[in-house]
């Protein structure tokens, strides 16, 4: 063989060790990190033979603890993957048994107890495993299904929820109700907005004409000193108006008035905005009567379509009614969970 065809083989070789060793170390690093997960702690009570069953990832760090809290000796523990290779063995175990393996391949693993005395005895024991890689941290360890020696299984992945991140929708508009006419003209309108999915609280500003420029103009001087406490700078997420901090809970007063130019409202679903119009007896998450700005903090309804009907009682101009919304959403977060399936 040349020298030339020998480096050509070395060398890509030679990247593939270091290869293998970097991942090697970045698993072993990673394990080293990682915080035991608790896979399992039971207490029962020893009926002849206990079986549990687990799901592990391979290079699984195990720590197992096994504690007598009634009782002299368990006669036999075995700890072994399925179908029958052995992991553990011990006999006549008095008061604790502590062990720490590794888990040789993702698999089924059984841990069982017998016991052929008639006196009472009564165990606890603890399973931990501490992940080899950041693939194999978030794993389902429960075994559900029927065992078979002949069986083999796979390896699933799935998207589980792990959290919630909490995040702010502002939503808002105009809308104009038009005068009476002396009542040749039904003086209402409604403004239709939605709410998106998971919405956990909301609030809303529903003012008329002028007094909104002016509510708006006070509440982000309120703001202003809101956002230099404490409390605000912990919040989780940072509102940009004095409203989405009303929604987000914080402690803030804001403009209300009943001066001016006032309207009716009603927050109504769709069938009930014509029952509001005809002065029909309406069902309605809340109504207010001779509001120029109003300002609410609301937990229901949540995420769907809604209105705001609306009623002047102007017979001759026309008003605008102005509508503010900050929705709360708290967002699931998903993340990657590994999982033995049966290959039947």
């Amino acid at each position: 063989m040349s020298t030339r065809l020998q480096h050509a083989l070395v060398l890509p070789i030679c990247g593939l060790v270091l290869l293998l060793n970097f991942v090697g170390m970045a698993s072993s690093a990673f394990a080293q990190e990682a915080a035991p997960i608790l896979v399992s702690d039971q207490t029962f009570k020893l009926t002849g033979a206990d079986e549990y069953r687990f799901a592990l990832a391979e290079g699984d760090r195990l720590d197992l603890r096994i504690e007598m809290l009634v009782g002299r000796e368990i006669r036999e523990i075995e700890f072994y993957q399925y179908p029958n290779y052995p992991i553990l063995r011990d006999y006549n175990m008095d008061q604790v048994l502590e062990r720490s393996f590794v888990a040789p391949k993702t698999d089924v693993y059984i841990l069982r107890f017998k016991e052929a005395g008639m006196g009472k005895k009564v165990c606890r024991f603890t399973l931990h495993r501490t992940p080899a890689s950041p693939q194999t941290a978030r794993m389902d360890t429960r075994v559900t299904w029927e065992l078979k020696p002949s069986v083999q299984y796979q390896i699933g992945r799935r998207k589980v929820v792990v959290g919630k991140k909490t995040e702010l929708v502002s939503l808002g508009g105009q809308v104009t109700v038009p005068a009476g006419r002396m009542g040749f003209v039904n003086p209402v309108n409604a403004y239709q907005f939605t709410l998106p999915p998971h919405t956990v609280r909301w609030a809303y500003r529903l003012s008329v004409g002028q007094a909104s420029a002016e509510a708006r103009k006070k509440d982000a001087e309120t703001l202003s000193q809101l956002l230099k406490t404490t409390a605000a700078r912990a919040a989780p997420v940072q509102p940009e108006t004095a409203l989405a901090a009303f929604a987000l809970g914080m402690a803030i007063d804001l403009t209300t008035s009943s001066s001016g130019e006032d309207v009716e409202y009603a927050l109504v679903d769709a069938p009930n905005v014509p029952v509001f119009f005809d002065k029909g007896q309406y069902q309605a998450f809340i109504q207010q009567k001779g509001v120029s700005v109003d300002v609410q903090r609301r937990y229901a309804p949540l995420e769907g379509t809604y209105f705001f009907a609306l009623r002047s009682d102007n017979w001759v101009n026309a008003i605008d009614v102005h509508v503010d919304i900050e929705a709360v959403m708290e967002v699931p977060v998903y993340a990657e969970e590994l999982y033995l399936t049966n290959a039947e």
